[in-house]
């Protein structure tokens, strides 16, 4: 196989035609990246996104990030993050305030790194090669889904590809600034993540493949000797960048029972063939079919046979450093193969991909030049063959950008936790909650890892796989007041979640215009006392009380229970009369119905919701004649003072009867 020309100055693409596909490829990755990028804003989804956020908050507090469970993680990311929150995000903001520039940045690095792996694939055989690669690698479902969040991965993998490409045109072409600058782009991508370490013996060791090759013999010494000395450089900056590192930064002292991030250690496990195939395949099926990579596999063989038009030093040190990184993870004791460890070998494998393919080109265009079809001139036979290869391409990635596109348009819906967020922080009493662990709600209302931004606080109470499994009595005794739970049981069994000791006060069914989870919210005690009244839109179903039989100067605690079939078109407030037998008011109590007067009577758009009241506290008077008193309540417009009324006219429900008893 050939390798560039050392006389040749160029290290980029010179015709125009593949920088203009190369920018419609790069409209098709902002399409797929951007469009969502703040997904479910404020409501922080990823869990990883928060860690991050607050390890940097960590450093701008105490000036380190111990404490913060990855104290040993590589900063890099960290680094990006910090003058964000240290001279942009305001005082008092919360850190999630600048998710959305940092998305963008990070959005940014994932189309940086589709520029280089075009670079290389036009490097190894052909133009089109890169532009395959690019578009092979834009689509993948996998990218799009980790493309639009705060992680290291899309810098792991920019700074990955662009130190291969810097120092194969460093050590092809003879330029040491380039081998340099390679090595500092790979120190830079373990900063970020610590996999990139794998592929730093090719980027440091790359410039010996000019020991035994020069142009001409006369200038063998003077290369030589420039190979050794640029190889020295690069092995005495990457000694300096190891030592800090592993002994001046704390990446030995991550603990070694932690198995979701992977770290350097000193035990290595060698993996065995069916361990290696395993994680590979897993990697190999998030762009295409396991048989078609066979297909292309085979295509790529006829490389061989168009050797003198490959560069082989670019695609073995490719080949090269995808094998090393497969092998390099599995040696670390990670327990498991996590695909979120793979992004840069997934770029690598993509150049691989379209490499193959372009086996197929080349044996196109030979066809096509041996048939030498009339009317055909040569340069139109090259036209001919890529075009027909890139139909088969479109062919082969439609599945996966239909599944990108609808994942990209997924992530531009409402998310339902924000709703809940809002909902528990304007409607409920301020209390504790369980969830089960298998749906995402285990940090929706936690300010640091959720960020929840409410009045209110709503504690997690603890969380189980299967909250089922337990007695109500458990969670009570626990303190937990409300629980969020999936919706999907309900359409299996009405009844699974105790309606007799529980109450369903709001319900967020599966609906395709919003993202998230589908998700009930249960109050864990029943209510007391049903009924049926109606007041204008509003329907009482129960109340609380909290007894019957009263003394003079005793407090009367009741809680009512509303539910609302449209909004009322002003604000409504509570009146809540105790009357005697005559019919006058003896006490009373009014008051806006919920806990919070954010959420007002006008915005009760959900006829399905029960909406659970403030506790009412009715003080008698300390001289209060024994006797029976009813307890009526209804809504009134505070501005007009005009109630609302039912279908007869009466403007008030009667809620209860209660018995005031003589101190005697």
């Amino acid at each position: 196989m050939s390798r560039f020309n050392a006389d040749n100055p160029a290290i980029l693409p010179r015709a125009k035609w593949w920088w203009f596909a190369l920018c419609l490829l790069m409209m098709l990755a902002g399409w797929l990246y951007l469009r969502g990028y703040n997904v479910s804003l404020p409501y922080i989804e990823h869990q990883d996104e928060a860690q991050n956020l607050l390890e940097a908050q960590h450093i701008i507090d105490f000036g380190h990030a111990r404490g913060v469970f990855r104290e040993s993680y590589p900063p890099g990311l960290r680094a990006v993050i910090y003058p964000f929150l240290k001279h942009i995000k305001p005082a008092e903001a919360h850190h999630g305030v600048m998710l959305p520039p940092l998305r963008l940045i990070t959005i940014g690095a994932w189309m940086l790194a589709v520029v280089f792996i075009a670079l290389l694939g036009a490097m190894i055989a052909h133009p089109l090669t890169g532009l395959m690669a690019a578009a092979i690698w834009i689509v993948n479902p996998w990218v799009v889904d980790r493309a639009h969040f705060v992680l290291p991965d899309g810098y792991l993998t920019l700074f990955t590809l662009l130190a291969i490409w810097l120092a194969l045109v460093g050590s092809l072409q003879r330029r040491p600034s380039f081998n340099t600058a390679a090595t500092y782009s790979i120190m830079t991508a373990i900063a970020f993540k610590t996999q990139a370490i794998f592929v730093a013996p090719f980027i440091v060791f790359l410039p010996l493949i000019n020991l035994g090759i020069a142009p001409r013999p006369q200038f063998q010494p003077v290369i030589r000797s420039e190979a050794l000395q640029q190889t020295f450089w690069n092995c005495l900056r990457f000694a300096v960048f190891l030592f800090w590192l592993l002994v001046l930064y704390p990446t030995l002292d991550a603990p070694k029972d932690i198995h979701l991030f992977p770290v350097l250690e000193l035990r290595l496990i060698l993996p065995s063939p069916q361990t290696l195939w395993e994680g590979l395949s897993q990697l190999l099926l998030t762009f295409q079919p396991l048989g078609i990579w066979l297909g292309v596999t085979v295509a790529g063989a006829l490389l061989w046979r168009y050797r003198g038009r490959v560069n082989g030093v670019a695609l073995f040190a490719v080949l090269l450093s995808a094998l090393a990184w497969l092998v390099g993870t599995h040696l670390l004791p990670t327990r498991g193969f996590h695909l979120r460890q793979y992004f840069g070998m997934g770029a690598l494998l993509a150049i691989l991909f379209a490499c193959g393919l372009t086996g197929l080109l080349f044996a196109g265009q030979e066809a096509l030049s041996r048939l030498n079809p009339p009317g055909l001139p040569k340069p139109a036979r090259g036209l001919l063959a890529g075009t027909a290869l890139l139909i088969l391409l479109a062919v082969m990635l439609l599945p996966a950008y239909r599944e990108s596109d609808a994942l990209a348009h997924n992530f531009t819906l409402p998310d339902r936790r924000n709703d809940l967020m809002r909902y528990m922080d304007t409607s409920l009493e301020p209390g504790k909650y369980i969830t089960d662990r298998n749906s995402p709600n285990h940090k929706t209302m936690n300010r640091a890892w959720g960020g929840y931004t409410g009045l209110h606080d709503f504690p997690l109470a603890q969380e189980e796989w299967n909250l089922l499994k337990k007695p109500l009595a458990v969670w009570r005794e626990k303190e937990a007041v409300y629980a969020i739970l999936p919706y999907e049981p309900l359409l299996k069994d009405p009844d699974v979640y105790f309606p007799d000791q529980t109450v369903l006060l709001k319900s967020y069914p599966p609906d395709p215009n919003f993202r998230g989870p589908s998700m009930v919210v249960l109050s864990l005690y029943p209510m007391r006392q049903a009924m049926e009244a109606r007041l204008g839109s509003i329907s009482i179903k129960g109340y609380d009380i909290n007894g019957a039989d009263f003394a003079p100067g005793d407090t009367v605690i009741f809680r009512m229970y509303w539910r609302a079939t449209a909004p009322t078109p002003v604000p409504q407030h509570v009146f809540n009369h105790l009357l005697n037998s005559a019919g006058e008011i003896v006490a009373q109590v009014d008051g806006i119905p919920l806990w919070d007067g954010r959420r007002d009577s006008t915005t009760w758009d959900d006829p399905d919701e029960i909406l659970m009241s403030r506790n009412y506290l009715l003080h008698l008077p300390a001289d209060l004649p024994a006797g029976r008193y009813s307890l009526i309540s209804g809504f009134y417009d505070p501005e007009s003072g005009l109630r609302l009324a039912d279908a007869d006219g009466s403007d008030h429900a009667r809620i209860s009867e209660i018995v005031v008893r003589s101190r005697e």
